[in-house]
């Protein structure tokens, strides 16, 4: 898997992966792929944090650079220092986000603040491995903002979900049964997944309604701790290079005689 995310960066340039990994315009692929779920939703946005209202800060929001990863202001009230904030703000917008990993997908972002109403309560946090509608993983992420546990999950062929007991590269464990919304969420990701070779799905959760968080065309900037260099692991032969963007489209030049060769390659592993 970790090599697939590699292969991804260098040659799987989907003019869609840039739409999807812009917060903002991400919502309108939702819509236009009628997956229904809801998104936070958005009050303001521009590029001058200066020009953001003083009220607006006040009533529980999110701030937000839209192209970037560690770039969210949580504020329940009005932040104390505006200036500071301000400052905080355009520091995120100047960020080359995934500049030292190849993170491609993000550079053409035109980059901008947006400010999402705090949803109040979340709790969960889903993130699903889909490769197409298939889903080999799902890390659920407990108590985020404050005792941060989670629990590892994988199917076992039969229709059902197994508490994952080995090592897992995640925070302290919850130990704790499936949240009662999993299956709807599990649901959603799989309309997601289903236009993609791969996808990792975040949703969020307060326990009754589902919000969409964002896709992850990298997982951890394209590495998966522990079992990504694991051949046999589920999670590594069900990523079909084969239904990539690079692989579906027509190349020309050196690229095409290069998919030609891989598709031999990749046909010749099915068999």
């Amino acid at each position: 898997m970790n090599e697939k995310y590699f292969w991804r960066k260098i040659f799987d340039r989907s003019p869609e992966f840039t739409e999807i990994s812009d917060k903002l315009r991400v919502r309108d692929w939702l819509a236009k792929n009628q997956i229904e779920i809801d998104s936070p939703p958005v009050v303001w946005t521009g590029t001058d944090p200066t020009k953001i209202p003083d009220d607006l800060l006040a009533k529980g929001v999110v701030a937000k650079a839209n192209h970037g990863s560690g770039t969210n202001i949580i504020l329940h009230d009005a932040p104390q220092n505006r200036a500071a904030f301000n400052r905080r703000m355009r520091r995120y917008l100047r960020k080359p986000q995934g500049r030292k990993r190849l993170e491609w997908a993000y550079f053409g972002i035109a980059r901008k603040i947006m400010i999402e109403t705090l949803i109040p309560n979340i709790t969960t946090e889903f993130k699903v491995y889909t490769f197409g509608e298939r889903i080999e993983r799902l890390v659920i992420i407990y108590d985020r903002f404050s005792d941060d546990v989670a629990d590892v999950w994988l199917p076992d062929g039969q229709g059902n979900w197994v508490l994952f007991e080995g090592a897992a590269a995640v925070a302290k464990r919850a130990n704790r049964p499936l949240p009662e919304n999993t299956k709807e969420a599990l649901k959603i990701a799989r309309q997601i997944g289903r236009h993609f070779d791969h996808m990792r799905v975040d949703i969020l959760s307060d326990g009754h309604k589902l919000w969409f968080s964002e896709l992850t065309i990298y997982n951890m900037a394209g590495y998966l701790p522990l079992v990504g260099d694991v051949s046999s692991e589920a999670v590594n032969t069900s990523w079909n290079l084969k239904g990539s963007w690079f692989m579906r489209t027509p190349q020309k030049g050196w690229k095409e005689l290069y998919s030609a060769e891989l598709r031999k390659l990749l046909t010749s592993d099915d068999s």
